[in-house]
């Protein structure tokens, strides 16, 4: 006689891999608003950081100081904006996150897909912002949110997370178990 095995379907509860990844997900979110909010409050420092690695710009900046860096009148430079494209993009890929999650704890496929994906190439933009060489606090928060993110993805493809994403795959894998006497 077979052994009865349960299997997880998506209306039974969550598995705790998906909790966990569904709390990373918020917590990346979180940790994005966060590091916009220290792109304001550093602006200076990321404005000076752009100017020393720029030959006008650091001219600019050794002879008539930040100040002439931001608003250059006169000087054929023009200052890179960090405020409103962090406020964007971290609104736009929070938001985009926040949908596909509800999604992905509904059980969806695709969803894990579409935030793996999206994790992935938020990561490789990230890396190459750390290789422009912004200020040292930047470079940790970037790599403690590519790790959050990394994460995130762990906790998606666990085969818990796979089995309620997957009811009927087990199902079948059960039915095929059974009829081969295992």
């Amino acid at each position: 006689m077979a052994q009865e095995h349960e299997v997880v379907t998506a209306d039974e509860a969550r598995p705790a891999s998906l909790t966990w990844a569904l709390r990373a997900l918020l917590a990346l979110i979180a940790f994005g608003a966060v590091v916009v909010a220290l792109i304001v409050i550093r602006h200076d420092d990321l404005l000076r950081v752009w100017a020393e690695g720029n030959p006008s710009a650091r001219r600019i900046l050794e002879t008539k100081g930040l100040e002439a860096i931001k608003h250059p009148g006169e000087y054929d430079i023009k200052p890179p904006h960090f405020v409103a494209p962090a406020l964007t993009l971290c609104g736009v890929i929070a938001s985009l996150v926040a949908v596909i999650m509800v999604y992905l704890r509904n059980g969806f496929e695709w969803a894990r897909v579409v935030l793996t994906l999206l994790l992935a190439f938020t990561a490789v933009a990230s890396i190459g912002g750390i290789m422009t060489g912004p200020p040292f606090l930047f470079v940790v928060l970037t790599v403690i949110e590519i790790a959050i993110g990394a994460a995130a993805v762990v906790f998606m493809w666990m085969p818990a997370t796979t089995r309620y994403i997957h009811p009927r795959a087990g199902a079948e894998v059960e039915r095929l178990r059974e009829h081969v006497g295992l």
